[in-house]
């Protein structure tokens, strides 16, 4: 046998280390958009339900619709969420009673990628909907166009 050892079996040496790395920053990038999406969901699903109650607890269609917004503003403000980047769309006031139905869709946009130098590659949509009946037993001053006979209750 000779001492000297040549170059075979040397195959993919530095290539492999690379395509290593190139695994660990794709898995990252994986993660942390994970991690983005699904904290953006539930900042957006703690806000929704907060609106939900304070809307179905309010005493009139005007105060619910207040009610409603600062809650939500509230819990996205302490979730760092910028109140700009989500989409409301809310319970029509003018049908607020008793036993009425109350939805709220929020949804914004997160980013999927960003790269540096470049900025944002591809976004997602993060929507959650949350549906409530107002309180049936409190007295309240109803909507304009609210309708007790198309209520949950009345079936």
């Amino acid at each position: 046998m000779s001492a000297s050892r040549g170059e075979r079996g040397a195959v993919a040496g530095l290539e492999g280390v690379l395509f290593a790395v190139l695994i660990l920053v794709t898995g990252t990038l994986v993660v942390t958009n994970s991690w983005s999406v699904l904290q953006v969901r539930r900042s957006l699903d703690g806000a929704a339900r907060e609106y939900i109650r304070g809307y179905t607890q309010a005493a009139d269609p005007t105060a619910a619709h207040r009610d409603g917004r600062i809650a939500l503003f509230d819990v996205l403000d302490g979730e760092g969420v910028r109140a700009g980047s989500v989409s409301i769309d809310g319970p029509d006031p003018s049908v607020f009673g008793p036993c009425a139905t109350a939805t709220v869709t929020l949804s914004s946009t997160v980013p999927s990628l960003r790269l540096p130098f470049i900025g944002r590659v591809a976004s997602t949509t993060v929507r959650v909907t949350h549906t409530e009946l107002v309180d049936a037993h409190r007295e309240m001053t109803v909507g304009r166009s609210y309708d007790p006979e198309a209520t949950a209750c009345a079936r």
